[in-house]
């Protein structure tokens, strides 16, 4: 049962303003078994702390072209093929890096005002599961992690992955089952945190017609915070805890249970996208191409038609947003989950 120490805090998020978050649109777990938050060590392994911003997303469609014989005539329509590339403007990488920086600082330090030590990726490393594993530093960004999105880390936080491909890749190892529980074990029990947010801005339909031999892509602007992340859309690629899914969430993990199950989590997660409003200019963006058709009268001798090929359309458009606003919604949205993750953290500990 939650403390009124945690309700008040969800009244006070719903109610504040400048909060993104009301109580109806986060989902908290608290689990604790065997008072397993009290009798685990004041030790926390931050094991990733991150946000990803989207920055660009394209799509395409096309329809092929087709020739039809008739008694006296020839028909042929002409391919489409319809492009689009949609990129933010108005933020740029430094204003991802601060609000990173300023929720890992707000973090941090309301761990350690509760008397909780920060394990260094240094000291994680010596624990066997770690062995060989490589330490990154935060503070620079990454556009190799999902298309079309900056991953930003904290300056200053350092962290372990699996390994590195040579685009830059980060892989953090795991497969169908979660690692945590049986890392926290090894680590004697220490919490594991990990703190992700995903930040949309827009999504993209594309549709092919045979029956009006056209090809369009479609963009509507919606910048939001996400339950989670999914990078297979738009064949995107990610090796991320041997899943594809990255979700948005506030997490503490400590021990193991039967099976791979943990003794303790406490878990703050949106419940569905949260969307900000009155940060775009543009709400909705259309790109067609119709396909030319050309008609040839049929002679008695042999006729040849040459085309050009495709008809084309390459679209490239910039979406821009108030900067101001669109910092304030994504440092809202962090500070909050943040503010609500660590007090129901810290209540699951005392019990």
């Amino acid at each position: 049962m939650k403390s009124l120490l945690l309700i008040f805090l969800l009244l006070f998020v719903e109610f504040m303003p400048g909060s993104v978050f009301s109580e109806k649109d986060l989902k908290i777990t608290s689990y604790n078994k065997k008072k397993q938050g009290s009798k685990a060590p004041k030790k926390v392994f931050i094991r990733s702390f991150n946000a990803y911003f989207e920055v660009f997303e394209e799509a395409s469609a096309k329809t092929s072209g087709s020739k039809k014989e008739r008694a006296n005539r020839t028909t042929f329509t002409s391919g489409t093929s319809t492009r689009m590339g949609v990129q933010i403007q108005g933020v740029d990488v430094p204003d991802f890096q601060q609000m990173i920086d300023e929720a890992y600082e707000s973090f941090v330090n309301q761990l350690k005002s509760q008397g909780f030590e920060i394990m260094t990726a240094d000291e994680a490393s010596q624990f066997e599961y770690y062995q060989g594993w490589t330490k990154m530093r935060g503070g620079a960004s990454s556009d190799s992690q999902v298309e079309g999105y900056i991953m930003v880390t904290p300056t200053g936080y350092e962290y372990l992955v699996k390994s590195v491909t040579k685009e830059g890749k980060e892989k953090k190892g795991g497969g169908l089952v979660d690692p945590t529980p049986k890392i926290s074990k090894e680590l004697e029990n220490a919490f594991i945190a990990d703190v992700t947010f995903a930040f949309p801005f827009v999504n993209l339909d594309a549709d092919a017609s045979v029956w009006t031999n056209s090809s369009s892509v479609k963009a509507t602007i919606g910048y939001r915070i996400d339950p989670f992340l999914d990078p297979s859309e738009n064949n995107r690629s990610i090796s991320n805890f041997g899943s594809s899914v990255i979700p948005t969430q506030v997490r503490f993990v400590s021990g193991l249970d039967i099976g791979s199950s943990p003794l303790f989590n406490a878990k703050v997660e949106p419940k569905k996208a949260v969307f900000a409003e009155g940060v775009f200019k543009d709400k909705k963006i259309k790109e067609v191409t119709q396909a030319q058709t050309d008609m040839f009268s049929k002679t008695s001798y042999t006729q040849l038609v040459m085309t050009s090929g495709d008809q084309a359309t390459v679209a490239s458009h910039f979406a821009d947003c108030d900067r101001d606003a669109y910092v304030q919604f994504a440092s809202g949205a962090m500070k909050d989950m943040i503010d609500t993750g660590i007090s129901n953290f810290f209540e699951l500990t005392q019990e």
